[in-house]
């Protein structure tokens, strides 16, 4: 199926409508980004700003490799975890769109769900039970899907059955083990690395609904999370049927500083210093999730790929993708 640029704009400002209603119902504050940070974040793989000092920064390409010489140097997020955490000092349930930038790896160009530059849906609240995460969680997307069937744009109507799949819930929860086992992976490959994109797809073609995958080996996940006491990770991925793969991930935070340095050295990285000082010092153990719009404007509108629905006014990195670069 393609979409019009002007289809483009109806799918994404409705579900994004949709969306914050349905947060607002639960009590969820939106709160503005933090668009660049002096601190990066273990395990992701950041791009840097460069601000001038009343000039713009100097740019050279040399042969195709790009440098930057300015004043300042800042980390652009990348999934705003540790902002909205600690935001939560200060309100009890939270929520920001923020935009992000990531360096794509091998095969994403291709996946359908994968861009550059996209924006995501990061929530947040208080809490300590990853069961807790999961209902709060699909009442939201049952609450979007509530509030879009009414306002679907006119070649929505066949949305119908996408929505009530949100609504569905409670949706099933299988742990990563069982995912490797359903996704075809043989007992003797390795069982603590990550879904392939064909593994996902195999997966998530037999799910008709929405379907939880928890309980990680560690280092399989590039972020921090709460570790339990069997020493699998306290960290999900909410999933979509039919092969769209992954809408949202997220999971328990780390109890404290100490769980938050020693996984960041597990990663390759150094702790953020003002992220474990805010823990020891507040002591505040959250959850939450980073939801991809685009994935979810995908999902509901029917659409192959995202890049069917990038917006007409959007000149940046993601026309690259597919171009055969």
């Amino acid at each position: 199926m393609s979409f019009s640029p002007a289809q483009s704009y109806q799918w994404t400002g409705r579900v994004l409508q949709a969306l914050r209603r349905s947060l607002l119902d639960h009590e969820f504050l939106e709160i503005l980004p933090a668009l660049l940070s002096s601190q990066d974040e273990p395990g992701a793989r950041h791009s840097i700003a460069v601000l001038g000092d009343r000039a713009r920064p100097q740019v050279k390409d040399e042969c195709g490799r790009v440098s930057v010489e300015g004043k300042w140097a800042y980390h652009l997020p990348v999934s705003h975890s540790v902002e909205k955490q600690m935001a939560l000092e200060h309100a009890d349930r939270v929520y920001c769109i923020t935009p992000c930038l990531r360096l794509l790896m091998d095969g994403e160009d291709t996946s359908g769900r994968h861009l550059y530059t996209f924006f995501q849906v990061v929530v947040e609240w208080r809490a300590a039970d990853a069961h807790e995460v999961f209902t709060v969680t699909e009442n939201i997307l049952g609450g979007l899907a509530r509030h879009l069937a009414p306002i679907l744009p006119e070649e929505g109507r066949a949305a119908a059955e996408r929505l009530a799949g949100l609504q569905s819930g409670p949706y099933p929860r299988i742990s990563f083990a069982e995912a490797l086992t359903l996704s075809g992976r043989e007992p003797q490959e390795p069982q603590n690395t990550d879904l392939t994109h064909d593994e996902e797809r195999i997966l998530t073609e037999t799910f008709t609904s929405p379907f939880w995958i928890h309980r990680y080996p560690l280092g399989v996940r590039d972020s921090l999370y709460q570790q339990g006491e069997d020493g699998l990770q306290e960290t999900y991925d909410l999933m979509l049927p039919a092969g769209h793969g992954e809408l949202a991930t997220g999971g328990l935070r780390p109890k404290d500083e100490t769980e938050i340095s020693e996984q960041s050295r597990l990663l390759g990285g150094e702790p953020n210093r003002v992220y474990a000082a805010w823990k020891k010092r507040s002591g505040i153990q959250t959850a939450g999730f980073g939801l991809g719009l685009e994935r979810l404007v995908r999902h509901c509108a029917g659409a192959d790929s995202v890049l069917e629905l990038l917006m007409a006014h959007d000149s940046g990195p993601n026309r690259r993708i597919g171009a055969g670069e």
